[in-house]
């Protein structure tokens, strides 16, 4: 009997596995706030550096996203640490939706921050690989600028210029990769 008890026990990994692959469920990624162009990524392969991923859509707009409405500087760090915090999201179309998934609509924070705290969150996340969210479109409401998210992708920065009229974060592409709640 204990023996039986220990498989299952052993076994249940792969079999909630397996429902995750499935498609049943997706665990929320530890997505960071830079939005990344579709159109930057059309006929990218893996492995392939890209000189610009902080490209928003709009003018005094670089592609930084805000989570839950927050454009703080201080927001932005914190978002931008380790792991992030994209469970702070808020559905700006369905606010009681607090899960990213493709389809959805993330806010942007204007302007390219170029803080210490911000430098200092992005030379840490040059020792990793990080998901961003990719956006297909953008729309202006009033002084905001949304992105729709159409997928997710795996990066690693490699450099970035803050300050002045060329601000920039470049990264290499790794992958596409898959985030969000149930379905996706």
């Amino acid at each position: 009997m204990k023996s039986t008890i220990v498989s299952k026990i052993l076994a249940l990994p792969l079999v909630l596995g397996s429902l995750a692959y499935a498609g049943i469920a997706h665990a929320q990624c530890d997505c960071l706030p830079v939005a990344l162009s579709e159109s930057t990524l059309n006929n990218i392969p893996p492995g392939t550096e890209i000189r610009d991923i902080l490209n928003g859509a709009n003018r005094n707009n670089f592609g930084w996203l805000t989570w839950n409405g927050d454009k703080s500087d201080t927001a932005l760090v914190a978002s931008l640490a380790p792991g992030g915090n994209v469970d702070l999201y808020v559905n700006p179309e369905n606010p009681g939706q607090n899960t990213i998934e493709v389809g959805d609509w993330v806010e942007s924070k204007p302007g390219a921050a170029d803080t210490k705290a911000v430098r200092q969150a992005l030379n840490t996340l040059e020792t990793m690989v990080v998901t961003v969210p990719v956006w297909d479109v953008s729309q202006k409401i009033g002084k905001n600028t949304y992105y729709h998210i159409s997928g997710f992708a795996n990066v690693q920065i490699t450099g970035y210029r803050l300050g002045g009229h060329h601000n920039r974060i470049s990264a290499l592409f790794i992958d596409y990769t898959v985030c969000g709640g149930f379905g996706s």
